[in-house]
């Protein structure tokens, strides 16, 4: 448009529902140069990098942690381990923040809120299973984040750098296990969801 942003036009035909207006060839034409020049490239570049990340947090949750340990492996398993997390605490959990708040701040700013129960507001981009997994998902990572066991045990006597186990981590390592299940099959769901 006029503004430099994407025209509406497209997303006024989809919600006007009308099957003869959206199947006129100007309009089929125009929404396959939308998608083959531009969108797909967004979609796929976004797929990807979810893809990427959903690999790093299976490496960092369960491949690395099962792996047969010896005590030279040990030590280089606990450093691949941390710097997995750190690639999803900083590389995923700041994204999903970002997100959420850019979701949350457009809703506000459009004034698009649904009262539940006649008074509490709620946002209307939550009431897309794709935005309420990524709230969901942001929420896990952000309490896996404050239980982390490794931060917890940097402070400890241990005698291996970034080592997950030691007393500090034995009352929270349970409710970590639980969040980064929850989170692994939020990240699979979402990255099946490919609307």
């Amino acid at each position: 448009d006029g503004e430099g942003k994407m025209n509406k036009a497209l997303e006024w035909l989809a919600e006007n529902k009308d099957p003869k207006i959206i199947c006129h060839p100007a309009v089929v034409m125009f929404s396959d140069v939308f998608w083959g020049q531009l969108a797909n490239k967004y979609f796929l570049i976004g797929r990807l990098y979810f893809l990427f990340m959903l690999v790093v947090f299976l490496s960092s949750q369960s491949i690395l942690k099962n792996h047969e340990e010896n005590e030279k492996d040990t030590e280089q398993k606990y450093i691949a381990t941390f710097a997995c997390r750190l690639i999803i605490y900083l590389g995923s959990l700041t994204r999903l923040i970002f997100q959420q708040i850019k979701f949350f701040l457009a809703d506000c700013k459009a004034g698009t809120m649904t009262k539940l129960a006649g008074f509490l507001p709620v946002p209307n981009y939550l009431f897309s299973f794709q935005q309420l997994g990524g709230l969901v998902l942001t929420i896990c990572l952000v309490l896996m984040l404050a239980l982390e066991p490794i931060l917890h045990c940097l402070s400890a006597e241990t005698d291996k750098l970034f080592s997950p186990r030691c007393n500090e981590s034995k009352d929270i390592t349970d409710a970590y296990c639980v969040l980064s299940a929850v989170a692994m099959l939020l990240y699979w769901l979402l990255i099946t969801d490919l609307t």
